[in-house]
């Protein structure tokens, strides 16, 4: 019985120094642990390039092995990554392999891959503290996995891609979008001139009816806002079931801003949120980017700040 205790209290014992090392083997400054972040969306295409793009701290760029030999840019005021590699996968047979491992110690990870239209995933493997989330929307296979406080973080999937003659149609069928989406942008952008043209026309004559003796009301010093760019309110917010269902599928940081934004009748400036949030600035930008990428919210320029608005998809209660 005295042995078998013994071996016990040695295997923990063993258990808490290899952890202990392992978290010492971390970059430190001054004894405290660096933590870095990093909100990152991977697009991988049929010949098995990978474009990242997203927001990560500027020492992370130092644990990502696949960025050697890559090109890329970095910006670092806005923290915001983009890079096109191929080192990220490998084939063998008909299986594709992707592999995202990091080194470091993050305090917030968050990576959503999409993986060509019509792919299946064969193998799919991560690191236990990860929380992941597998979906699919428009035939392509989006997985999405978080965690906080992670330590050198890794990812394995395998996947097989459709037939050849199902790519030549998905290769024809985004080719025709484009072209649409293309067409569609001009048309919008000969619109909103030809709007402007009529808005600064019609304001133009208005102004020269205005008698010139016809005494003028100056607006307050302190007002340095319009009454146009006031903060729209949306009140008595109903949390319908469908909010709900997709509140579940953010993470807790996305889910805090949303909440927020419901509480406060659909809409809030960044600065707000941040300091009511207490995200720091370097991750609030790439949630909030990520957010208005799902068409959960939307965010203008009020001042020096942003005005961060939920979507009228979400708000609608017929969303599909």
């Amino acid at each position: 019985m005295n042995l078998r205790l013994f071996l016990i209290l040695l295997i923990i014992l063993t258990t808490c120094a290899h952890a202990q090392e392992t978290i010492s083997e971390q970059p430190t400054n001054n004894g405290q642990i660096i933590e870095e972040q990093i909100l990152l969306n991977g697009y991988v295409d049929l010949s098995g390039n990978v474009l990242l793009t997203g927001y990560a701290t500027p020492d992370s760029l130092d644990y990502m092995p696949f960025l050697n030999g890559t090109n890329y840019s970095f910006d670092n005021n806005s923290d915001q990554l983009y890079a096109v590699t191929d080192s990220l996968t490998s084939k063998k047979a008909d299986t594709w392999n992707l592999n995202f491992t990091l080194d470091g110690y993050y305090s917030d990870y968050s990576i959503t891959f999409y993986l060509p239209p019509g792919s299946q995933i064969t193998k799919f493997d991560i690191q236990p503290q990860l929380n992941y989330e597998v979906q699919v929307k428009q035939d392509s296979l989006i997985l999405s996995v978080h965690g906080y406080r992670i330590i050198s973080p890794w990812i394995k999937v395998d996947y097989q891609l459709p037939p050849a003659d199902v790519q030549a149609q998905q290769k024809s069928q985004i080719t025709s979008a484009a072209s649409i989406l293309l067409i569609l942008l001009l048309v919008a952008g000969a619109t909103f001139a030809f709007y402007r043209y009529k808005i600064r026309k019609r304001t133009g004559d208005i102004k020269e009816k205005e008698p010139k003796d016809q005494e003028l009301e100056i607006m307050p010093e302190t007002t340095t806002i319009p009454e146009t760019e006031t903060i729209p309110v949306t009140k008595n917010i109903r949390i319908t079931g469908e909010m709900q269902k997709v509140i579940e599928t953010l993470s807790e940081k996305e889910k805090s801003i949303i909440l927020l934004l419901l509480r406060n009748g659909g809409s809030a400036t960044q600065a707000d949120i941040r300091y009511q949030v207490e995200i720091p600035k370097s991750s609030l930008t790439g949630i909030i980017n990520a957010l208005n990428r799902k068409n959960i919210i939307k965010k203008r320029e009020y001042g020096r700040t942003n005005i961060i608005e939920l979507s009228e998809w979400f708000l609608s209660e017929n969303k599909v």
